[in-house]
């Protein structure tokens, strides 16, 4: 039955935008649910963020690099991930300046005022977004979008490429997401609206209020009056789901994990980058992960993670600031200290940027020389989903998967690699990785998600354990995919059950 009705409905389809009036609202799950619903159902469909400000990031099917998220939602929509799901990434490298990546590629460094005004790589980013566009409605049967931050801005829109040009572009129907939770949404919502030229607010079809926490018959006044107001329909009201671990858009995602006796700090220093390394530790339910910003929030951890960073001398900078610096080399040989990809690099020795490209300014910097091993910055971005055998330890001869996005290739002055990359995007390569400094309990490796396999897990988790004198255990078998995949469900039930999905697609 499904199969003779599914090419009509199909037929009268079209594709969908969700905005909202600020960041955090929810966009990113709803569209991940979206997609896991309609997948499910037999359409084949695709994410797309035509521009994405983030400091997580992800390689796609064709080497490029794109926003964690857009991954994300391409891994539910049981597609890979593409550099046209994400056409314009931002990752912000100081309060005023930024890395420009256009199509999986860095074109540019920029203040944040000379992309808005350079015409050049403006014109390249609008090229990108509706070469995206042609690519993706070509492709796929169709297409659920996701604007950026707040839809509509006085000071941006004449120039913003994130929210109602795509949608326009798209020919899509665009819903506005409203988070409750913070308050002023019914404002918001009609704010939006009056805000808006005719053209664009005819492509509004209706509210989606997020994050609602109580008896949805006390908004009954309220809806009614937005309806009234606005000539938009409520289409459902979702509530608040605080246990669901998605791929991190931003810092903003960045919480604690678990209440279990082994005790994890996480550095959340600034500029963060791929703290998904850690979501991973939601399997284990003997851990407990603190997010950590000063020496008296470090407490008496078993490990401490480094994680990764946009930029490492910053981070750097910051930790001697705070006195994180000192307070770490306190904990050598008495914790296990884990470093990903830029806080391996940052427990270096020295950090070498002849170019500038990661610090800004070309130069020669300390890391924090709990290890022998130094980094140089090259010109090229190594941007690739990767393979790697173990050279040392409890991981000798296995194979450890993983992604790496950096410019930093590690040079050793003293101590081992941990591992070998063989494999990167389908290609061999040799290239000696990471660290394992076992008396002074030190683990470095590039590998992002290298936590999420539970071979690799198992060997820092049971290091930290010993030091913890907890008993050793092995973690359950489940990639960082499958335990995405999961998590999405939790919220796909509740959408499915609340929005009307097939009046959402609907072109009447």
């Amino acid at each position: 039955m499904v199969r003779i009705i599914l090419p009509y409905i199909i037929s009268l389809s079209v594709n969908v935008f969700i905005v909202s009036t600020m960041s955090d609202s929810g966009k990113t799950v709803i569209v991940s649910a979206l997609l896991r619903i309609l997948s499910t159902r037999g359409f084949h469909v695709s994410p797309f963020k035509a521009q994405n400000m983030s400091l997580n990031s992800y390689p796609s099917i064709e080497g490029g690099e794109i926003a964690l998220a857009q991954a994300m939602q391409a891994y539910v929509a049981g597609v890979k991930p593409s550099i046209y799901h994400n056409p314009v990434l931002i990752k912000p490298m100081s309060s005023t300046k930024a890395e420009y990546i256009i199509l999986g590629k860095s074109r540019a460094q920029l203040l944040f005022n000379e992309y808005l005004n350079n015409g050049a790589i403006r014109r390249l980013a609008i090229n990108a977004v509706k070469a995206s566009i042609r690519k993706l409605t070509e492709d796929f049967d169709l297409v659920i979008g996701e604007g950026a931050g707040s839809a509509y801005e006085p000071n941006l829109v004449s120039r913003d490429i994130a929210n109602f040009r795509p949608a326009e572009w798209l020919r899509a129907n665009v819903f506005v997401v409203l988070d409750i939770d913070r308050g002023g949404s019914f404002i918001q919502g009609l704010g939006l609206m009056s805000s808006l030229p005719p053209r664009w607010r005819k492509l509004v079809k209706g509210f989606i209020i997020n994050k609602f926490r109580g008896d949805e018959k006390l908004l009954g006044t309220a809806i009614k009056w937005l309806e009234k107001k606005t000539g938009k329909p409520v289409l459902g009201v979702l509530p608040y789901v605080d246990d669901l671990w998605l791929w991190p858009e931003d810092s903003m995602d960045l919480r604690p994990i678990g209440n279990g006796p082994l005790d994890i700090a996480l550095i959340a220093y600034p500029y963060v980058s791929n703290f998904n390394d850690i979501y991973s530790l939601i399997l284990e339910d003997d851990v407990t992960v603190r997010i950590v910003r000063s020496p008296r929030e470090l407490g008496e951890p078993h490990l401490i993670i480094l994680p990764g960073s946009k930029n490492v001398v910053a981070s750097l900078e910051w930790m001697r600031r705070v006195g994180l610096d000192k307070a770490l080399m306190k904990f050598k040989g008495s914790a296990v200290i884990l470093g990903i990809c830029g806080g391996f690099q940052a427990m270096g020795k020295v950090l070498s940027d002849p170019y500038g490209l990661e610090a800004g300014i070309p130069g020669n910097y300390d890391g924090l020389g709990l290890i022998n091993v130094n980094t140089i910055y090259g010109a090229d971005k190594i941007v690739s989903l990767s393979r790697a055998v173990g050279l040392r330890g409890e991981i000798e001869g296995v194979e450890i998967s993983g992604y790496e996005i950096h410019r930093g290739v590690p040079q050793y002055v003293g101590d081992d690699p941990l591992i070998v990359i063989r494999e990167r995007n389908g290609r061999d390569v040799e290239q000696k990785d990471g660290v394992f400094r076992e008396e002074d309990l030190m683990i470095g490796i590039t590998l992002h998600d290298s936590l999420g396999d539970p071979i690799f897990r198992n060997f820092v988790l049971n290091m930290a354990r010993e030091v913890a004198g907890l008993p050793k255990r092995n973690s359950l078998e489940l990639s960082s995919i499958e335990l995405l995949l999961r998590q999405i469900d939790k919220f796909s039930s509740i959408i499915k059950n609340t929005l009307d999905i097939d009046s959402m697609i609907n072109d009447g």
